[in-house]
């Protein structure tokens, strides 16, 4: 938060200063330097604001005393007595000279400070979404990018309500000429809010899938949602090959509207798919422009998500060349193929899972080359809501056709997944475990060096543990 200061905190939003050092100047403490925003008492570092965010089970303002020995300033929702709570603690707050500013609404301000610093970068900024796919498609879309500029992205997963006003107040603190926002959503509503702080010029749709069922209802309402990424008068690219964006056609309102895929009649679409290796080549097409590219990763979706990439590369006017030399050397941060000290291959998918992203991961896993077994290892997927059985009856439904020797599940959810699965690939081996840790004994006891091994299921069923076990 390059040269952000308590007054301009105040300024964006609406709040009142308030110093408890009453002997300090006002105007001394509203030049103090802001360095980053915190809303995690435990992580606070010198120089921050720190903001207590109410939670399901937690206020932060009750970490707030401890925050300030270390933050710059905070924002308050409550008076400075009812903050401290004792007079021993309000007497160290004032013998500190704790900076406070009295808000409203600590998460409201939290978003005014990302939108109020977003509103002085003056670089483009493109926002990226979708119920599958927004952070390969970030990481893919900034890789290329990086082939001409310097970029600015999303750092980490701050891609909520909460991490969009961080992710953007930060992006003053390095020098770049372009930034690329991840911005995700699991409520009605909040995609106006991510809007309003990140406000891109340029936004991606990845798909429209069944994610968070459970709030949103139906994939119709996650579309009408999705789609708030874009204003008016921003250029908007959507995924040709997914039906409900596909129905937009004509109907978006953003001011441009691009597709992209692998469907003949998208403006940007791949070409001359060739699976090698690990990965994919294929020809970027758009217009007259042919450029060959090559992934290290496999699967349609990446390669949907390499020429949206190149798409945006094309519309800005960069060199397309050196965009696809790029991409060539692109690293995933979801979908990590590992080995195990005895040689086999683990597709470690286990950040998260939908029944959209399941489906692509066994695409992958089928597409693989290896001299063994393919086995899937998958568990529950969560916040599906009153279809959460159909939906998983469909994943197993999905195996019809793949190159899958062992399924192994997970939860009782995924057992519904493993009968349609059995169902629909004679001579599948499937077994179910209730628990990580039968499923981990299986598969330290029977997997062999030759053998390639996907793992996925929603984060809470914890496979980064089933992961960590083989490979050790």
């Amino acid at each position: 938060m390059k040269h952000i200061t308590v007054r301009d905190i105040e300024r964006a939003t609406k709040g009142t200063l308030i110093c408890m050092n009453e002997e300090e100047e006002e105007g001394d403490v509203a030049e103090r330097q802001v360095t980053d925003l915190c809303i995690n008492s435990q992580k606070i570092k010198a120089g921050d604001l720190f903001v207590p965010l109410l939670g399901e089970n937690t206020d932060g303002h009750n970490y707030l005393p401890s925050a300030m020995e270390k933050a710059a300033a905070a924002l308050t929702a409550k008076a400075p007595e009812e903050l401290y709570g004792t007079p021993e603690a309000l007497a160290a707050a004032k013998k500190r000279g704790d900076v406070l500013i009295r808000v409203e609404d600590t998460e409201k301000a939290l978003q005014d400070v990302g939108a109020y610093i977003r509103m002085q970068y003056e670089p483009p900024v493109i926002g990226v979404t979708g119920s599958v796919g927004k952070t390969t498609t970030r990481r893919m879309i900034a890789t290329a990018l990086g082939g001409n500029r310097e970029v600015y992205e999303t750092p980490g997963n701050l891609n909520s309500r909460y991490g969009v006003p961080i992710a953007t107040s930060r992006m003053l603190d390095q020098p770049s000429e372009v930034a690329v926002l991840e911005m995700g959503i699991d409520r009605i509503g909040e995609m106006d809010i991510l809007q309003y702080v990140a406000r891109p010029e340029i936004a991606v749709c990845t798909m429209i899938g069944v994610c968070h069922m459970e709030y949103f209802g139906t994939q119709e309402v996650i579309r009408q949602e999705k789609l708030k990424v874009a204003s008016e008068d921003a250029i908007l690219f959507l995924n040709a090959d997914d039906k409900l964006l596909r129905e937009m056609k004509g109907r978006a309102t953003a001011k441009e509207v691009y597709f992209y895929g692998l469907s003949q009649d998208a403006e940007y679409r791949a070409e001359e798919l060739r699976n090698i290796n690990d990965g994919v080549r294929f020809v970027y097409c758009h217009e007259d422009v042919r450029i060959p590219v090559e992934l290290p990763v496999a699967g349609d979706h990446n390669v949907r998500n390499a020429v949206v990439a190149m798409a945006i590369c094309d519309y800005l006017g960069l060199d397309l060349e050196e965009s696809a030399k790029a991409l060539a050397d692109f690293q995933p941060m979801r979908q990590l193929v590992r080995r195990t000290k005895a040689g086999t291959v683990v597709i470690d998918d286990t950040y998260n899972a939908s029944p959209d992203s399941m489906k692509a991961s066994l695409q992958v896993l089928s597409e693989h080359a290896a001299a063994g077994s393919h086995w899937a290892v998958l568990g529950d997927m969560f916040e599906l809501g009153s279809l959460e059985k159909e939906l998983h009856a469909s994943v197993g439904d999905a195996f019809a056709g793949l190159h899958v020797d062992r399924l192994v599940t997970v939860g009782d959810l995924a057992k519904e997944l493993a009968k349609h699965a059995e169902q629909a690939l004679p001579g599948l081996k499937v077994q179910s475990f209730d628990g990580l840790e039968d499923a981990t004994a299986l598969l330290k006891a029977e997997l062999k060096p030759e053998d390639v091994v996907l793992m996925k299921a929603s984060h809470g069923m914890h496979f980064d543990e089933i992961v960590s076990a083989v490979l050790q």
